[in-house]
């Protein structure tokens, strides 16, 4: 039995009921000494053949009892069910899964968590719905400074913004006839499904922090249905001259959401990339932590790592930046160990609690890639051992393990996380699925982490988790115009903080 952070594929698994008789820890054989023995993880359930409302309204019974965060994260359950309900209702009275699609939707995403998800078996009305709402792009994307300027971040050359004059660094007065900040700010980013039109891999998944929210909400300022005409206000740089010019949204395949993303991934592969940089430091990226040919503990991609580490050593660099921005997580137990490359000493890494259905509350028990029970995860110092200065280079999409890794190297006197943002603030363990009629899934944790006094460490509460960034790349206007035109800003930081050293 294998326990993964955010593969839900591979998180199923979960569902095989455990023999833990014999396991270390505890007080024996004896259920009533030992809560561990007989636990098993949550029923799966089924509910596609329901009534969209019938199955909303076990959907919801089933997630608001074995969902990990609802104490933590302060969900208000009734104020969901009576607010989303009706519209389920109105929506199989009316035949209309386009309204009933929607209402999931924003149900789902109303609650903050990156290991939150809708999935969709054909994603002919999510897709339908992106591109009636947010198929248009005006021919820009924006960014906000740290000193809350939005600025037109980079230009498409014919497109509606550049024909109307726009410039790459021009100012933003106003959008749609209000000051830019309150246009941004009124954009619900749950009410839009629109990962189809990014070509960005996965389910349509919340935000779980307020910076990450923010972005997105940056993103779609720029999109509308196509046709849609709006009113901009502007000031190109150099120039003491505002213009107001009416844009009109074209149909540009979703292009402009690429343009300038703040949490852009790196392709799915358990292939580890590391070199030597030009100015001496070493570079390894870790896309993930998990190893779809081997559903046990990723030996190959520890093996590929302790390689990159081993050339460092022998190159005699003199720092290490590890780049986890995008990494899509995977297995807890090789986050602990590749942390462990940095270690000169074991170190707490975890506790786990999972959803016990015979109680309804949460059980700490601990299970590694090999199927044992243990009684916490540890960071155990590997070889060889690399006492130097690292970094990691994170991103609002470094999820889950990838922020157990950003989290290990934080805690070292030689560690620093370094990025624009700090990472997705999910870190919980997946493996909980409601399929839906239409061949639609809600899926989200049943398992959360703690640390040494049992609290819950990294998952997002009030808008605040993840790991944050120390020292954090300034926004200035000079580095988001950089990042936008395709400088790695980042990487750049990060060596002239190890310079610095």
């Amino acid at each position: 039995m294998n326990k993964y952070r955010y593969f839900g594929f591979v998180a199923s698994l979960l569902y095989i009921a455990l023999l833990i008789s014999g396991c270390s820890g505890g007080g024996g054989t004896d259920a009533s000494v030992d809560p561990r023995i007989g636990f098993t993880f949550p029923d799966q359930a089924n509910y596609s053949t329901l009534t969209w409302t019938d199955a909303f309204k076990a959907a919801h019974d089933k997630f608001s009892r074995e969902y990990a965060f609802g104490d933590w994260k302060g969900i208000d359950w009734p104020g969901l069910y009576s607010r989303f309900l009706p519209r389920i209702t109105q929506a199989q009275t009316a035949g209309d899964e386009k309204a009933y699609y929607l209402a999931l939707h924003e149900y789902v995403c109303s609650i903050p968590d990156g290991h939150i998800s809708l999935a969709a078996a054909d994603n002919a009305v999510p897709t339908s719905l992106g591109k009636e709402l947010v198929g248009g792009g005006f021919g820009i994307a924006v960014a906000q400074l740290d000193d809350s300027r939005v600025i037109a971040a980079k230009i498409i050359p014919n497109g509606p913004a550049g024909m109307a004059g726009m410039v790459a660094g021009a100012e933003i007065i106003t959008w749609g006839g209000q000051p830019v900040e309150t246009a941004i700010g009124r954009i619900v980013v749950d009410a839009v499904p629109y990962k189809a039109l990014t070509g960005e891999l996965g389910s349509e998944t919340p935000q779980a922090t307020l910076e990450h929210y923010r972005l997105e909400q940056n993103r779609l300022l720029t999109r509308g249905s196509i046709g849609q005409a709006v009113e901009v206000a502007f000031k190109n740089p150099g120039s003491t001259i505002f213009q107001t010019k009416t844009l009109t949204a074209v149909d540009d395949a979703g292009q402009t959401f690429s343009l300038v993303n703040f949490a852009k991934r790196p392709s799915m592969s358990e292939k580890v990339d590391y070199r030597i940089l030009p100015e001496g430091y070493g570079y390894v990226l870790v896309r993930m932590e998990h190893d779809a040919s081997n559903p046990g503990y990723p030996i190959r991609i520890f093996q590929q790592f302790r390689e990159a580490i081993t050339s460092f050593i022998a190159t005699g660099v003199p720092g290490v930046i590890v780049d986890l921005r995008g990494n899509y997580g995977g297995s807890d137990e090789l986050a602990a160990d590749l942390c462990g490359f940095f270690y000169s000493a074991p170190s707490f890494y975890e506790y786990q609690e999972y959803y016990d259905k015979r109680t309804g509350g949460f059980l700490r028990i601990t299970i590694d890639d090999r199927s044992a029970i243990i009684d916490n995860f540890s960071i155990k110092p590997q070889t060889p051992y690399f006492s130097g200065p690292v970094v990691a280079l994170v991103n609002p999409n470094t999820k889950s393990s990838g922020e157990g890794i950003g989290m290990g190297i934080a805690r070292l006197p030689q560690g620093s996380v370094i990025g624009f943002h700090g990472t997705n603030g999910s870190f919980g363990m997946t493996g909980g699925e409601i399929p839906m009629p239409g061949g639609y899934t809600i899926g989200y944790p049943f398992g959360r982490s703690v640390d040494k006094n049992g609290v819950i460490q990294l998952d997002s509460r009030n808008g605040i988790g993840g790991v944050v960034p120390n020292p954090r790349v300034p926004k200035t206007l000079e580095n988001v115009l950089a990042f936008a035109a395709g400088t790695d800003v980042e990487i750049q930081y990060a060596i002239q903080y190890l310079r610095g050293l």
